[in-house]
């Protein structure tokens, strides 16, 4: 059983994917020890209770016992080798996905969930290098909150972070599979989206405004869009061009807003009219 151990050591300093690593060790448990079946039950602060099962075989009501078990490795039949060190597989099975957990936290935002400025950077330079190799179009779209600063004036920071979350939120329900979501500043967020007919984009706003499911209603922002490779082939023209649509639609936004009957004036009393 140390082959295994050694094996499992290797992979983690490849980076292979924790719940990959995982998989492959009750695998190669099953086949080793010619088992029926085995499973992981890893429960740990910050990685929350994960069963994981030999074969990636689903649980049904008959496995009831098992899911309510308490952390350990399991097998059928029970078997007893004093070569094999359960312990350190156990451990090595823990830290791969402690190692999956840190490797999420690095490429993320932690307010939002959302990829965060490096990650969105990386990701818009393979888009644009796709889409001049191959000829795969896509749509960049900048946003940006248009009232931060007077959500934390008036709600504080906590009301502050709270819009932002629930704009990645409204993010995550509205994008596609392959599309992709970040925020990369403080107010400020992008969305790739790779196959998109740039008219379709105000569709996709509009469920992101209307997305159901929230208690308050969607943040008020702004944005703009540039499409490559038609409108610019390379990362900073690009990103120029949507910017600056943001920075023009959202003067538009400020210019057509119309006060509340009971806002109160920002006049003063020189220039209140006579």
């Amino acid at each position: 059983m140390g082959k295994l151990s050694g094996e499992l050591a290797a992979a983690l300093a490849q980076h292979e994917s924790g719940i990959a690593l995982i998989y492959r060790a009750l695998d190669a448990l099953v086949s080793e020890f010619t088992l029926e079946d085995a499973a992981i039950i890893v429960d740990e602060p910050g990685l929350g209770r994960q069963v994981f099962r030999a074969g990636r075989r689903p649980f049904d009501e008959d496995d009831e016992a098992l899911l309510e078990a308490p952390p350990g490795l399991y097998t059928e039949p029970p078997f007893d080798d004093h070569d094999f060190d359960r312990d350190l597989v156990m451990s090595l099975c823990v830290l791969a996905i402690r190692m999956d957990v840190l490797r999420y936290d690095a490429w993320h935002d932690p307010l939002t969930g959302l990829f965060d400025r490096r990650s969105f950077d990386r990701l818009l330079e393979m888009a644009v290098a796709r889409s001049n190799r191959y000829g795969w179009p896509f749509t960049l779209v900048m946003l940006d909150l248009d009232g931060l600063k007077a959500i934390n004036d008036t709600g504080g920071h906590a009301a502050g972070d709270h819009a932002l979350r629930d704009l990645g939120e409204r993010f995550r329900r509205a994008l596609r599979f392959g599309d992709n979501g970040a925020r990369i500043g403080g107010d400020e967020f992008a969305m790739i989206l790779p196959g998109t007919d740039p008219d379709s984009v105000p569709v996709l706003i509009d469920r992101i405004r209307s997305a159901a499911g929230f208690a308050t209603p969607t943040p008020e922002f702004s944005y703009g869009i540039a499409v490559c490779p038609a409108e610019a082939a390379d990362v900073d023209t690009l990103f120029r061009l949507a910017d600056e649509r943001l920075y023009e639609d959202k003067q538009q936004r400020k210019s057509s807003a119309v006060p509340r009957p009971d806002a109160p004036s920002t006049l003063g009393e020189e220039d209140q009219p006579q």
